[in-house]
């Protein structure tokens, strides 16, 4: 696409100068041949520029203690029908929701393992494919070696996952389900351990509610709060990993 443009300026500029004097046109073409190398020569250093930096290898979620089973917890009563007062013998006025994907239990550890290695796609600086095997670590040391890339293991710890219904604010007639998840990314050198860097995320996210919640508002309040505080966490973590480099230090914790 850079080229195109490139090229179009180029006919374009040599096109109104084609009716000028000769030496008019020679030094409009020189010019124009300068033009087209420097950003020639833009591009190529932008394409080094965004070259990958970092490799990194995305280990499971670390989750509090409950967190499992608190959101398991969240979507059955969920997906269980409201009770009627006014039907003592507890018959469901109307039938059950139908089993759907949303209603279907959630692995939080899995979705904030899914969100990280989306979030980190999208970061220029990072790729996390090699041509190696993982498993083999010589292999992998050596081809970040040869590419110039600095590798890292990376964990989200999930550090508080509270979830309520509030009373509708002043004005509103509607509740409010709240989620709030707090979290953090840790990343260690790869393959010695050391701990090199880490970022920090929290995020709390409410939506309008009728009298009963929903499975699938469950999920959405759920996946929208881990989103935001994972981007937080990683966009701190790279803002640390662009600064000079500190000397790492041993991570103190369990390997699973």
């Amino acid at each position: 696409m850079r080229i195109f443009r490139v090229f179009g300026l180029a006919h374009l500029v040599c096109g109104r100068a084609a009716h000028h004097s000769p030496a008019r046109s020679s030094s409009l073409g020189t010019a124009v041949g300068f033009m087209m190398a420097t950003l020639l020569l833009g591009g190529s250093l932008r394409d080094a520029h965004s070259a990958p930096k970092y490799f990194m290898k995305i280990r499971d979620t670390e989750l509090a203690a409950g967190v499992d089973a608190q959101a398991a917890k969240n979507l059955s009563e969920a997906a269980t029908p409201a009770s009627d007062p006014s039907n003592p013998d507890g018959v469901p006025a109307v039938a059950a929701p139908q089993a759907s994907p949303s209603s279907k239990p959630v692995a939080v550890g899995e979705m904030v393992r899914t969100v990280l290695i989306d979030t980190l796609r999208k970061q220029p600086d990072v790729t996390l494919e090699l041509e190696s095997p993982i498993a083999n670590t010589e292999a992998v040391k050596a081809e970040c070696k040869r590419k110039g890339l600095r590798a890292f293991e990376l964990a989200v710890r999930v550090l508080r996952f509270d979830r309520g219904v509030k009373p509708p604010t002043a004005g509103k007639r509607f509740r409010l389900l709240e989620q709030n998840v707090k979290l953090s990314v840790v990343g260690t050198t790869y393959p010695e351990g050391l701990l090199a860097v880490g970022g920090d995320g929290e995020s709390t996210i409410q939506i309008e509610i009728g009298e009963r919640v929903t499975p699938g508002q469950e999920r959405e309040v759920l996946e929208e709060a881990v989103k935001d505080a994972v981007e937080q966490a990683v966009k701190q973590g790279m803002l640390k990993l662009s600064q000079p480099r500190g000397k790492p230090t041993a991570e103190k914790r369990k390997r699973k």
